[in-house]
């Protein structure tokens, strides 16, 4: 019995056969297969949309510039595609920043960049001032290349150079050009802006400038106002002077011509007359040489009638010797003498 008691019974562990293997292994290999597949496929097929390029690197050098829009191959985990948007045109705003973007029931918010917008003008003259500029820059890119691996931060430098153009153009606009006149700061800005970027390769297009708003800080307006008001004051002024001038100095010189012309005809009758008394009395002179009694007596008479013609003849015998004596008696209508 005791031999019994130590006997081991070995019973070995069951084997699968070997034909229920080989379905398990053959559809890991065809899933394996499949999924490495799936990743080449995926790995070496791109697609491009229109106003969209591909910059091609391989092994971090550039290959080329796929522009044509479709689907395109390439080497699965050796060439890497960058796709770039060459057709839309960008936006970035300069001295403020959009806050919250409008809705159809909600305007837009702002809030203003002030180390930006505060630009200073007329540096040139005594009368430099501050002015408030708000801004925005429409841009697209036109070298995928330059874009993407010349400059680091594309936005901010940008910015910095849009600042620098601005500074130092503006302090060369007056005033009244600045608030008046947007149109004139874009024209100015646009190339400068554009050729500066072009020195930094940044591949960027400048599309338009267009100036929001200017404005001038607060103290700087109110005193503006006031020259504004004293400007208008001597304006109007100066056209009711202007207006009374050219009322009253058409009339002084009409006034002045007709007794200028008056006078020279008094000048012509006064010389005609004066001729026609000296030939007169030449006349008379020539014929007192020949016979001076008959002329004598001819200016005798005609004094006579003229004496005769103002006054009353009266006899006074009051005195021994009888004389005709003369008295302006005067008569109906007049005074006498």
């Amino acid at each position: 019995m005791q031999e019994e008691d130590n006997i081991i019974i070995d019973i070995p562990n069951p084997k699968p056969p070997k034909d229920f293997m080989k379905p398990i292994t053959h559809i890991a290999m065809i899933l394996a297969t499949v999924f490495i597949g799936a990743i080449l496929i995926l790995g070496s097929v791109y697609r491009l949309s229109t106003g969209t390029v591909a910059v091609i690197t391989r092994f971090g050098a550039i290959t080329g510039v796929n522009e044509q829009a479709g689907i395109h191959f390439k080497v699965p985990f050796i060439d890497k595609v960058q796709k770039v948007d060459v057709q839309s045109i960008h936006k970035m705003e300069y001295g403020y920043r959009t806050a919250q973007p409008g809705t159809p029931l909600q305007d837009p918010t702002y809030a203003d960049e002030n180390a930006e917008e505060q630009v200073i003008i007329e540096a040139k003259s005594n009368n430099a001032s501050i002015i408030l500029l708000n801004l925005i820059v429409r841009y697209q890119v036109n070298d995928p290349i330059n874009y993407l691996y010349e400059v680091d931060d594309i936005e901010g430098t940008m910015r910095l150079a849009l600042e620098d153009v601005i500074r130092n153009t503006l302090p060369s606009f007056s005033i009244n050009e600045a608030l008046q006149n947007k149109e004139l700061i874009d024209e100015a800005i646009l190339p400068k802006f554009q050729r500066k970027l072009d020195k930094y390769n940044t591949g960027i297009k400048i599309v338009q400038v267009t100036t929001q708003n200017v404005s001038l800080l607060p103290a700087v307006e109110e005193t503006r106002q006031k020259v504004e008001e004293s400007n208008q004051y001597k304006q109007g002024r100066e056209e009711e002077a202007q207006k009374y001038a050219n009322t009253v100095l058409p009339t002084a010189k009409a006034e002045a011509t007709k007794l200028y012309e008056d006078a020279k005809g008094y000048s012509a009758e006064v010389i005609a007359n004066a001729n026609a008394d000296v030939a007169e009395f030449e006349a008379l002179y020539s014929q007192y040489v020949k016979n001076p009694e008959v002329v004598k007596e001819k200016y005798y008479l005609d004094a006579m009638q003229e004496i005769l013609k103002n006054n009353k003849l009266v006899i006074d015998q009051t005195q021994d010797n009888n004389l005709l004596k003369f008295y302006n008696i005067p008569t109906e209508g007049g005074e006498g003498q």
